[in-house]
């Protein structure tokens, strides 16, 4: 299966977004004391995940723990936010 996925000025990234996302998943668990697949459906749910799937913005070519931080502070964010509504 080689299907292009992801690209960056014409380039596959399909495989380093992959692995950034699984890396990402893998800090939520750690930092969440969850399981895979409860920390994937919190990230894919997640502002932070789509706009790691805009590969445009270069976001997937930042390291796991900053991509796992812009998530962490979505949350923060999200959390004050429904203080407030």
């Amino acid at each position: 299966m080689n299907d292009v996925i992801y690209t960056f000025n014409g380039q596959d990234i399909t495989m380093n977004v992959c692995i950034q996302i699984k890396a990402v998943i893998n800090l939520l668990q750690e930092r969440y004391g969850i399981d895979f697949m409860d920390a994937a459906v919190r990230f894919y749910k997640s502002e932070t995940y789509k706009t790691l799937q805009n590969t445009e913005n270069a976001l997937w070519a930042e390291s796991a723990e900053y991509i796992a931080d812009r998530y962490m502070e979505e949350k923060r964010a999200n959390k004050e936010q429904n203080k407030f509504d």
